[in-house]
């Protein structure tokens, strides 16, 4: 997916919004940017640490709600994300994964879906604090973006947004000391050619830092897991 070189892509575990998720990922550095680019890594053991157990336990007792509305003209389609354009395989889809689904006019949809913030790893048995929650949540764009999204859609209406499993609203403060956590436990390196990095996709996030120039990272997923699988 493209993301703007400007922008700082945040920490998150890929696929944790989802019902299945790869276990490891690769990616292979085959040109580093010209400036800036780097793939910060944080182990979220130490995510969870760090957050005060007022924070994380709301978190820990209701899991995140993600909601995800496609509309024409912003984002990806929903005939894109689910690879098809048949609405009933759409709907099949969504009841194995147990996301909620909305058919809007104008060919819109809608999708709610709870996961799980915290986990308890399946190999070390550690609480790690693994979402997408500074993906989803509007406190985490930057001032002129989310000023911009909020021109043009109702707050309920936004490509994404996340909640506690409730429905209730996560606070902006949370998502504040939230992001704090990452940042401190926080690991940078500069890429080289030919730099190859393996990561457990459940114990370590990752994000991407904007560059300069030409940069070619590729990535691949695999050991497939699911929520049942926890």
């Amino acid at each position: 997916m493209f993301y703007a070189p400007e922008k700082k892509l945040l920490w998150h575990h890929e696929n944790s919004f989802n019902a299945q998720w790869p276990m490891r990922i690769l990616f292979h550095c085959a040109r580093p940017a010209d400036q800036g680019g780097e793939t910060p890594i944080v182990d979220s053991r130490k995510v969870f640490q760090l957050l005060d157990p007022a924070i994380r336990n709301p978190f820990i007792e209701k899991g995140i709600l993600y909601v995800r509305t496609y509309k024409e003209g912003l984002g990806l389609s929903w005939q894109t994300v689910f690879r098809t354009t048949d609405k009933q395989e759409v709907e099949a889809r969504c009841r194995r994964e147990e996301i909620e689904f909305e058919w809007k006019d104008g060919n819109g949809l809608i999708t709610r879906q709870v996961r799980p913030a915290v986990i308890k790893h399946p190999q070390t048995g550690e609480m790690v604090w693994w979402n997408q929650a500074p993906h989803w949540h509007p406190a985490c764009l930057d001032q002129d973006t989310r000023a911009s999204l909020l021109t043009l859609f109702a707050p309920d209406e936004l490509p994404r947004n996340c909640f506690y499993g409730d429905g209730s609203p996560i606070e902006e403060e949370i998502m504040d000391a939230i992001c704090a956590a990452y940042q401190k436990a926080e690991v940078c390196f500069p890429w080289k050619t030919g730099d190859i990095l393996l990561l457990d996709n459940l114990m370590i996030a990752h994000a991407s830092n904007p560059y300069r120039g030409q940069r070619k990272i590729y990535v691949s997923m695999g050991n497939m897991m699911t929520l049942q699988d926890l």
